[in-house]
């Protein structure tokens, strides 16, 4: 029987939370209950990359992630990402990335450019507080956020639970650094029916945002991610964290859907 993507999360989810650190055999064959040469097999099959490979990648990205979100030294960044030093890590994310981590500190606008064609929107937005909230999650790898996908997924989620709301999104990679065929997406409800398989418990927020809102289809909601993006772009105190992005699903009483976006902030 093929062993699906989010069947293997919750060691995805210890690899992650580990990022820093290198992860043992022992600790995957605990966690998955296969061997750890077998787990290898499968993690290959999936992500196209060996585990070690994928915690290398995961560290690079959220450290991309905190030179251009954050006002961290560099030195810090390379320590909180697991570097013992600056030349190790800035060798690595060079041959990652063909450029330094300090040249990509600077091309923070070259990074975005495809976001400033146009004046920043009058974007409404809020601060908010959110305390964190056990959910349960299924995942899957959705190349480059392709709405199709993703609807494909709420589509099986619907069949098999109904329709509830609140419901939520995941967005764990930003695709303008992670390889787009890397990027995965969560669909979170805060419960599911009896006998309904392959959801995991988690949980979601626990901490500041600044939230804001896009309104009916999914189809065009790349424009409000846009919109925000150019509205960051000339807030130079507006500092961003690594974590998930979190979308809340909603409906209004007229049936609209709407969607409110949480970015973590920076603390």
């Amino acid at each position: 029987m093929p062993i699906r993507f989010n069947e293997i999360q919750k060691i995805v989810d210890h690899i992650e939370n580990n990022f820093d650190r290198e992860i043992t055999a022992a600790e995957i064959e605990h966690l998955s209950q296969y061997s750890y040469r077998n787990f290898q097999r499968i993690f290959f099959k999936i992500f196209k990359e060996t585990i070690s490979g994928f915690q290398k990648r995961l560290r690079l990205e959220k450290s991309y992630k905190k030179l251009i979100y954050t006002p961290d030294k560099i030195s810090d960044i390379a320590w909180e990402v697991g570097y013992l030093n600056i030349q190790s890590f800035s060798k690595a994310f060079k041959k990652q990335y063909h450029i330094s981590p300090a040249e990509a500190r600077n091309q923070k606008q070259e990074i975005f450019k495809e976001f400033l064609e146009r004046e920043a929107d009058d974007l409404k937005y809020e601060i908010k507080y959110k305390d964190a909230i056990s959910v349960y999650c299924t995942f899957i790898k959705a190349k480059d956020y392709n709405n199709q996908e993703i609807n494909d997924l709420w589509s099986t989620i619907g069949q098999e639970n109904g329709d509830s709301f609140p419901a939520y999104g995941i967005v764990c990679d930003q695709p303008l650094i992670t390889s787009r065929s890397h990027c995965r997406y969560g669909a979170a409800l805060l419960q599911v029916e009896t006998g309904v398989s392959g959801f995991q418990k988690t949980e979601i927020f626990g901490g500041k945002y600044i939230r804001f809102t896009h309104y009916g289809s999914f189809e065009n909601i790349l424009e409000t991610y846009r919109a925000f993006y150019r509205f960051w772009l000339t807030q130079p105190n507006l500092l961003l964290d690594h974590s998930d992005v979190i979308e809340e699903y909603m409906q209004s009483e007229k049936g609209e859907m709407i969607t409110h976006i949480y970015f973590p902030l920076y603390s």
